[in-house]
C-alpha cells in the first residue's frame, strides 16, 4: 500500500469515527429534547443542536426516523469508500446485503410486534438492528470476511 493510500485510509477511518460521535451527539440531544417536551421541562441541550428546540414533540419524533435512515446511508457510503481503499473494490453488493438484512430484520420485528400488541418490545429489538446499521460494525465484519474470501479463492 502506497503512503498516499495509507494517509487517505487513516483519514477515512477517522471520518467514520467522527461520524459515529456526531450521530451519538445528535440523537442524545434529540432524546433530551423529546424528554423535556414530553415532561414539560426545560431542555438542557446546548451547542449548534439547539435549533431543534423550535420543533414540536411529533416533528422531532418523526425527524428522528428520517435521521436514522440518513445516518444509515452515511455509514453505508463511508464504509464503501473504506472498502474501496482497502481492496480496490467497493463490494457494494455484499455490504448492501448486510444493510438490507439489518433493515429487513428491523422492519419484520416491528411488523410482528404490532399485531401481537408487543410494539414496545419489538421496538427495542428493531432499534438494536438499526443501531448496528448506524455504526461501523458492518464494515468491521466485512473487512475480515472479504480478506478470508480472497485468501480461500487464491
Amino acid at each position: 500500500m502506497k503512503r498516499n493510500d495509507r494517509v487517505v485510509l487513516i483519514l477515512l477511518v477517522l471520518g467514520i469515527i467522527a461520524l459515529g460521535f456526531l450521530r451519538e451527539y445528535v440523537f442524545v440531544s434529540i432524546n433530551e429534547q423529546l424528554f423535556a417536551l414530553w415532561n414539560d421541562r426545560e431542555s438542557r441541550i446546548i451547542g449548534f443542536i439547539t435549533i431543534i428546540k423550535s420543533l414540536s414533540y411529533y416533528q422531532l419524533y418523526y425527524f428522528k426516523w428520517f435521521l436514522t435512515a440518513l445516518f444509515s446511508g452515511f455509514f453505508y457510503g463511508w464504509s464503501l469508500l473504506i472498502l474501496n481503499r482497502l481492496f480496490h473494490n467497493y463490494h457494494w453488493k455484499e455490504l448492501g446485503v448486510v444493510y438490507l438484512l439489518l433493515i429487513g430484520i428491523a422492519i419484520i420485528t416491528m411488523l410482528i410486534g404490532w399485531p401481537l400488541g408487543k410494539l414496545n418490545e419489538s421496538y427495542v429489538i428493531a432499534r438494536f438492528f438499526m443501531g448496528i446499521a448506524q455504526s461501523p460494525l458492518p464494515l468491521m465484519l466485512m473487512i475480515p470476511a472479504i480478506f478470508l474470501r480472497s485468501k480461500s479463492q487464491a
